[in-house]
């Protein structure tokens, strides 16, 4: 049943009148009687008896006219309750990240903040799938797609990694400018109880490379243990170009390049909060595509692959 139907009958029934009702529905006479006669003939019953004293409910309408007077009442209590709405709405985005996707953040943070305009965004470590359904994470920032249709994802951008080394660690190590890096140099990389980067390993295992004797849990720490000399290792090119004790021995490895999604559900999306989050990661992303994907490197590069 249509609304505009049911304040026709309680205007009338609270008006008693044809004009009253008119007037507090913003229609002409005419018109309002007209809707009134078609929408009696629609429910199969005379709601009202024209009288010389006014409108007089019938019996149907008797039994009507409760209920739509219930629905103005439920319709003028929402529009009570607007404006204040957009003071219940997220006023916070939470993101989950690894500590890569954290440093894209924060390397630009001023930009990001100016974007969101007021909106507070809280960056909480993750390395592993967050679970969306329970709303205690809005967005999450991975590579690999969802494997739910409940969970959307945006790309924002492309990540890449190379092979780094220090600049000590290559100046006295000739191994490391030469195809004989991958047998006779040490190399670095993660605990393989806490492997968050498995192509990397498929990587090094493709080149023979041996196992590394020396490993972490985290990008952050990887890339300090091969700025101290400790030997190579694959790391994201936006973190190790800007490094002075790092030298890049590769250029950007398209096996290792990785497309960026921000991932979200369905639900949560319709926050204007969460969009606006959004939309300023992507602008962020945007601004660091050339580092993101290490277009700025090639004059630093030792030796190629």
């Amino acid at each position: 049943m249509n609304w505009d139907d049911l304040k026709l009958i309680d205007a009338a029934a609270r008006s008693r009148s044809l004009s009253g009702a008119a007037k507090a529905l913003n229609l002409s006479q005419p018109q309002l009687s007209r809707r009134l006669k078609s929408f009696e003939e629609k429910v199969g019953a005379r709601l009202f008896d024209r009288t010389p004293t006014g409108l007089k409910p019938t019996e149907a309408g008797l039994r009507l006219i409760p209920l739509a007077a219930e629905m103005r009442n439920k319709a003028d209590a929402a529009c009570r309750v607007l404006p204040d709405l957009s003071g219940s709405a997220l006023k916070v985005v939470r993101v989950a990240v690894d500590e890569v996707r954290a440093r894209v953040l924060t390397d630009r943070f001023c930009e990001l903040t100016a974007m969101l305009d007021g909106i507070e965004l809280e960056i909480i470590s993750s390395h592993h799938h967050v679970d969306h359904q329970t709303r205690g994470i809005e967005l999450q920032i991975r590579n690999c797609l969802p494997e739910t249709d409940t969970l959307i994802a945006r790309k924002v951008g492309c990540l890449a990694y190379g092979v780094y080394g220090s600049t000590a660690y290559v100046e006295t190590h000739e191994c490391a400018i030469a195809e004989k890096r991958y047998s006779d140099c040490a190399w670095l990389g993660f605990a393989p109880d806490d492997l968050w980067y498995p192509s990397h390993v498929r990587w090094m295992e493709q080149r023979d490379i041996p196992p590394p004797k020396l490993r972490t849990n985290t990008m952050t720490t990887l890339l300090n243990m091969t700025a101290s000399g400790a030997g190579l290792a694959l790391l994201p090119v936006f973190m190790a170009d800007g490094h002075t004790d790092l030298v890049a021995l590769t250029g950007p490895l398209p096996e290792l390049t990785y497309p960026e999604h921000i991932i979200v559900h369905r639900d949560v999306r319709r926050e204007p909060a969460v969009r606006k989050a959004i939309d300023a990661i992507a602008s962020v992303y945007k601004t660091m595509e050339p580092l993101l994907e290490g277009r700025m490197i090639s004059s630093q590069v030792v030796a190629a692959e």
